[in-house]
């Protein structure tokens, strides 16, 4: 049996860098960037940030049709973020999953954490209980704010994953570079570096991804990632591709996010994804509250 594990990897690590960081840092780079403006520069002034918020929760679904392989996707999903004290972020996800005949239950919990003005950490851990999902995933990360505005973010992450199948394990450290305008955008990029067992196969992707927009307002945010992935997905039938291994593979995403009030607002998203053996092409929809 083939299992597809960086692929996965790969669209948990996108909904860290969009939808958990994404929340936290644009007001720290805008109040810092406004703070730091000297006297008679010709930037614009920051636009007032919306009221302040302590979590978010959003509830949605999601399908997607396969051309080239067995079982479209039906999804539904609760997550969210609180922020319990300053400088600390709780990030959780519980989903139901539909994937290629097969339907599973994903939990995900996540923390992220101030050190210093220019120093914050990531510690999460998910689980599933399909042989598509990870079992047990594990990931930690380190990030570091550059410049006098600590508008420029780098990370270094490690992911470990046991394969739903129990046979198969990831080991995948990334590292990105995000930079945070004044101007209402974001633009981010890294590389991931895996290598699954059994065989030792290795597999690297690099992504990147920009959001326009402001918290409290709209945001649009696309991603595109591209490289090799180690196996096919687990129990995907795609009419005999036994020899599967350390193929390569393209994703494209987009989501607008619309707040229709001072708290809530809707979210709708488009996916898009090829490989040799199939294609995949998706929707998601959801709403979401701020309190």
């Amino acid at each position: 049996m083939t299992t597809d594990l960086s692929i996965a990897t790969c669209r948990w690590l996108g909904a860290v860098t969009l939808g958990v960081l994404v929340p936290v840092l644009p007001a720290l780079a805008q109040a810092d960037a406004g703070k730091a403006a000297p006297a008679g520069n010709a930037a614009p002034a920051p636009v007032a940030p919306p009221p302040p918020t302590t979590g978010r929760i959003e509830a949605g679904v999601g399908a997607a049709h396969l051309n080239g392989a067995d079982g479209d996707w039906r999804d539904v999903y609760v997550r969210g973020y609180v922020r319990p004290a300053p400088g600390t972020t709780i990030n959780a996800e519980l989903a139901s999953q539909g994937h290629f005949n097969q339907r599973g239950t994903l939990g995900a919990v996540s923390v992220l954490r101030d050190l210093s003005p220019d120093w914050f950490v990531m510690a999460g851990v998910s689980g599933g209980s399909a042989e598509f999902q990870y079992r047990l995933r594990g990931d930690v990360g380190i990030y570091r704010k550059w410049g006098a505005t600590r508008q420029w973010v780098t990370g270094l992450t490690l992911m470990r994953g046991l394969g739903g199948d129990h046979i198969h394990r990831d080991t995948m450290p990334s590292v990105t570079v995000a930079y945070y305008s004044t101007d209402g955008w974001i633009a981010e990029g890294g590389a991931m570096f895996n290598r699954s067992q059994p065989g030792s196969v290795r597999a690297a992707r690099a992504f990147g991804a920009l959001t326009v927009g402001q918290q409290g307002h709209h945001l649009w945010m696309t991603r595109i990632d591209h490289g090799r992935e180690a196996y096919l997905p687990a129990g995907a039938s795609v009419g005999g591709a036994p020899s599967s291994v350390a193929f390569t593979s393209t994703e494209v995403s987009t989501v607008w996010r619309q707040w229709l009030g001072r708290d809530y607002g809707y979210t709708v998203g488009l996916q898009y994804y090829r490989n040799p053996y199939y294609t995949r092409a998706g929707v998601t929809a959801g709403v979401f509250f701020d309190f």
